[in-house]
């Protein structure tokens, strides 16, 4: 996801700040007070004053933001820099933070912090179909216990909602380009609005230019034909090796619903009752029946309600 947000050229991205750093999802109050000013740290630049956490950061394998990254083929002292990497950030129309570990419950201060004028995009999926794919998972050692149970997992989208309607309730952005964020949900600038918006991973996979362009919109950012280009890689399957599960690099209208055809009905409605209120919040379709189920005329999305 970060990689479209990121396609156009006057962005900064971070990748997962709070789980590098911490290395395990912060639940004391000291840790979660230390996730947060790292989040404000992040999303203010100061990559020179956190020495502790650029160094891992460097260590990470994940994608990081391109635009450093392309300084090292001229110079890789410049590029592994905390100055050059600082710079770049602070250079950027747009700044990123792609946050997981972190519940919006608990980072609702961030978003709510009138000085660093944040706005969170929420990214969230149909919990039966997260679940499908952590089962997949599972079998190459990824997720294992309380991540692969219905119950815990919805226990976090209820800790979002909670922390999402703390975030609408806020006083709008007061200047013209404040920072911004997007279970997943992500960090940048804006012109001034809402602190929050919601984003279904349906709704993306299958009207991917419709929404990006409109996220570019509320950025603030052209939806160029270079951007474009490259979002069309990254969800039609261009790419020559689609095997990495972390990538994003897919046909996601071809995956986006495959969950329906993996769980049987008895699976499909163990997720369902242990997160009905979810599905309910976030417009997707409970099945009372195995025949309204197995009726594939019957979408899975329904409207939100207000």
């Amino acid at each position: 996801m970060g990689v479209l947000l990121t396609a156009a050229a006057s962005t900064f991205y971070t990748e997962e700040p709070v789980r590098e750093f911490m290395l395990f999802p912060p639940s004391s109050p000291k840790d979660v007070a230390k996730a947060l000013q790292l989040l404000r740290d992040v999303m203010r630049c100061r990559f020179v004053a956190r020495p502790d956490y650029y160094e891992k950061r460097l260590m990470l394998i994940h994608y990081h933001d391109a635009n450093t990254g392309s300084l090292c083929s001229f110079s890789k002292e410049l590029c592994l820099s905390p100055l050059t990497t600082e710079t770049m950030c602070l250079a950027a129309h747009v700044r990123l933070a792609r946050v997981v570990v972190l519940d919006l419950e608990r980072a609702a201060p961030v978003l709510q912090d009138s000085d660093l004028d944040t706005h969170a995009i929420h990214l969230v999926r149909d919990p039966r179909g997260v679940l499908t794919s952590r089962e997949t998972l599972s079998k190459n050692g990824y997720f294992a216990g309380e991540a692969l149970n219905a119950s815990f997992i919805c226990d976090r989208y209820r800790r979002d909602m909670r922390g999402a309607a703390a975030v609408k309730a806020s006083v709008p952005h007061r200047c013209s380009h404040p920072s911004y964020t997007i279970e997943t949900f992500y960090m940048t600038k804006v012109p001034p609005l809402a602190r929050y918006t919601l984003l279904r991973y349906e709704d993306l996979s299958l009207n991917t230019t419709l929404e990006l362009r409109r996220l570019y919109d509320i950025l603030g950012l052209a939806y160029t034909a270079r951007v474009a280009s490259k979002v069309a890689y990254h969800t039609l399957g261009m790419a020559e090796d689609l095997s990495y599960i972390y990538g994003t690099t897919r046909d996601s209208k071809a995956t986006v619903f495959r969950w329906r055809s993996r769980l049987s009905f008895a699976e499909m409605k163990e997720i369902q009752d242990a997160c009905l209120d979810v599905l309910q919040a976030y417009g997707y379709r409970v099945f009372a029946s195995k025949e309204e189920y197995e009726d594939q005329a019957l979408g899975v999305l329904v409207p939100i309600k207000t």
